[in-house]
Parts: C-alpha cells; sequence; structure tokens
C-alpha cells in the first residue's frame, strides 16, 4: 500500500498543487505551512519534534513519484498496524501540542491579566502625573504671569527713576540758589541732550506757573464764595438772634400772663367756696320766697335755676345756658311798683325769688 503522507501542522494530505518542504531532521511539511510556523512562533522548532531548526536548512522543494495503484489489492495487516501506530503517534503529539498550547494560553491570560494590571496602574500614573503636569502648566503660566508683570514693574520703576530724578532737578531749579542752578546746567553739558533737558525744564517750569495761577483764581473764588456764605450765615444768624430774643419776650409775657392767671383761679376759687358755704346754710324764709318766685308773674324760661353736679362738689362758673328770649308785649300801666326781685341762694340750688324792700 503507498504511503499517504500529510503535513502536521495544516493536518492536509501533500499533493501537487503546493510545495513540500523538509528540514534536517527529516520531517515534512508544506512549505508555506512552515514559513508561518517560523514567523508566529516563540522559537524556530520544528512542529513535531521541537527540535532547534534553521531556516538556513529547509529544503524548499521534495519531489515524489507517485504510481498507480492496482485494482482489486488486497490489504496488508501490517501496513494498517503501521498506520494505526502512525495515527497513535500523531494523535499524541496533537494532544502534547494542545497542552503545550493550552499552558501556553493560559500563560498568556496570566500575562495579559499583569499587563492589564500594570496597564491600569499606568493609567493611574498617567492620570495623575496630567494632574501634576496641569498644576504645572498653571504653575508655570502664574510664573510667566509674575514674570511679565516683574518686567512691567522694572520698566516703570526706571521710568519713576527718570522722572524722579527730573522732578529733583526741577525741584532744584524752583527752590535751589542761582549757584546750585548754574551749577547744575554746567554739569549738563552742551549737547543735545542738554537742551532737550531744558526744553523739560521750561516746559515743566511753565506747567508748574499755569497750575499755580489756576489755583490761586480758584482759591480766590473760594474765598469769595465763603465770604459771601459768611455773610449770610451773619444775617440768618442775626435773624434768628432776633426770633430768640422775641420768643424770650413771648415767654416773659406768657409767664405773666400765667401768674394773672393764676391769681385769677385762686380768687375764683375762693369765691367758689364763699358760695359753697353760701348754699349750705340753711335760711328761713326759703320756703316763702321760693312760693313767691314761682307765683311771680316773670317768665319760667327766665328763671335760671344752677344745680349742684351730680358727681363733683365745684360749681362750674364758666358753663352757659340757652335759654330763649320771650317777645316784648305791652303792659298796663300799674300805680304800684313792682317790687324788686333779688337772687336767693338755698342748700338746693341758686334759684331768681323776690324781695320786697
Amino acid at each position: 500500500m503507498p504511503i499517504r503522507a500529510y503535513c502536521t501542522i495544516c493536518s492536509d494530505f501533500f499533493d501537487h498543487t503546493r510545495d513540500v518542504a523538509a528540514i534536517h531532521c527529516g520531517h515534512t511539511f508544506h512549505y508555506d505551512c512552515l514559513l508561518q510556523w517560523f514567523q508566529t512562533a516563540p522559537n524556530k522548532t520544528c512542529p513535531q519534534c521541537r527540535k532547534q531548526v534553521s531556516t538556513k536548512h529547509i529544503i524548499n522543494k521534495l519531489f515524489f513519484d507517485i504510481g498507480g495503484e492496482e485494482e482489486g489489492g488486497s490489504v496488508d495487516p501490517e501496513n494498517l498496524q503501521n498506520e494505526l501506530g502512525r495515527l497513535r503517534a500523531v494523535l499524541s503529539t496533537k494532544e502534547r501540542d494542545c497542552r503545550d498550547k493550552q499552558k501556553l494560553i493560559e500563560n498568556l491570560k496570566q500575562i495579559a491579566e499583569k499587563l492589564k494590571q500594570e496597564s491600569e496602574r499606568l493609567k493611574k500614573d498617567i492620570g495623575d502625573k496630567e494632574m501634576v503636569c496641569s498644576v504645572l502648566r498653571k504653575e508655570l503660566r502664574n510664573l510667566e504671569k509674575q514674570h511679565l508683570d516683574s518686567q512691567a514693574a522694572k520698566e516703570e520703576a526706571r521710568q519713576l527713576r527718570v522722572r524722579l530724578k527730573t522732578y529733583e532737578s526741577l525741584d532744584t531749579v524752583l527752590q535751589g540758589q542761582r549757584d546750585e542752578v548754574e551749577a547744575m546746567i554746567s554739569d549738563m553739558g552742551v549737547g543735545q541732550s542738554a537742551v532737550e533737558q531744558l526744553s523739560i525744564y521750561c516746559v515743566s517750569l511753565k506747567k508748574e506757573y499755569d497750575s499755580l495761577k489756576s489755583s490761586f483764581r480758584s482759591t480766590n473764588e473760594m474765598c469769595e464764595k465763603l465770604r459771601r456764605e459768611v455773610f449770610i450765615s451773619n444775617n440768618k444768624l442775626q435773624k434768628a438772634n432776633m426770633e430768640v430774643n422775641q420768643t424770650k419776650e413771648d415767654m416773659l409775657a406768657a409767664q405773666k400772663d400765667l401768674t394773672n392767671a393764676d391769681k385769677e383761679i385762686t380768687s375764683l376759687k375762693k369765691k367758689v367756696e364763699i358760695l359753697q358755704k353760701t348754699l349750705s346754710t340753711p335760711s328761713r324764709t326759703n320756703d316763702a320766697i321760693s312760693r313767691l318766685v314761682f307765683e311771680s308773674p316773670a317768665p319760667l324760661e327766665l328763671k335760671p335755676c344752677l344745680h349742684r353736679p351730680e358727681h363733683d362738689q365745684d360749681i362750674d362758673l364758666n358753663l352757659t345756658f340757652d335759654v330763649p328770649t320771650p317777645e316784648q308785649t305791652e303792659r298796663k300801666p300799674s300805680h304800684s311798683h313792682a317790687p324788686a326781685k333779688k337772687m336767693r341762694l338755698d342748700s338746693t340750688g341758686l334759684v331768681w325769688s323776690p324781695h320786697f324792700g
């Protein structure tokens, strides 16, 4: 029975469509399968026996002379036994390769897990580093801003020093003696810069003169305004003093009136007390006088009656009455004179009573 060889990498039988290659250990494979194996495997070993091989010792192409099979040939048991042993060996090899690949897969999984943990750690470190970088960038921007501010401050300080020197020179020109001014001008020299400096001094002196002039004018205006305000304030003060004096006089008059009113009240209180005593004194002729008063021809509307208050013992002397006045009627002249009527005080009140004299 002819030998039917196959590639242990792809498990396909050899045929004339694909090239067959061999290595120095004696095993044969498809040429492209062997090249792919060497490219993907970590070590260059034989896919079947795991011996170290080199790409230099590869036989790129093998040629086989294949004869026709006899029809109706008998099956050789030894060949079948050899084929079975070969298949078992191939199966054992495949199982071993499978176990190796399984271990390799487990190792790769462990390596992948470690790499994943390492990647997470690196990501965390990267995040921390990025945060630190962000803080450092902010600090760098702040430092750049401070640097610019410091440069601006230096420039401003330089300008201020120049202005201060100019002001000192101007102060010397304004307040110094003639010798000091002449010495300063002689120190300046006769160059273009000296002329420019003198022109600056002249312009500054003119500005100072104009400023003093305007300040003097505004001061005069302010003084005139203050004078007017003082005059107005004095007038208001005089009016206020006059009003105060008038108020004092009014207060004195009011105090006098109050004193007189107190005296009058005291006098009225005394009169009230006398009236009260008179009202409390009984009279023998009360009944007769009352009868005569009520029988008198005077109208009843003209008979005022003063009654004692219900809740007070004092009599209000300011109390008034609205009494209608009767119309005037003609009376016949009588030969006898009417008796005079006098006021009588009794214990019940003040009434009008006639008294014949």
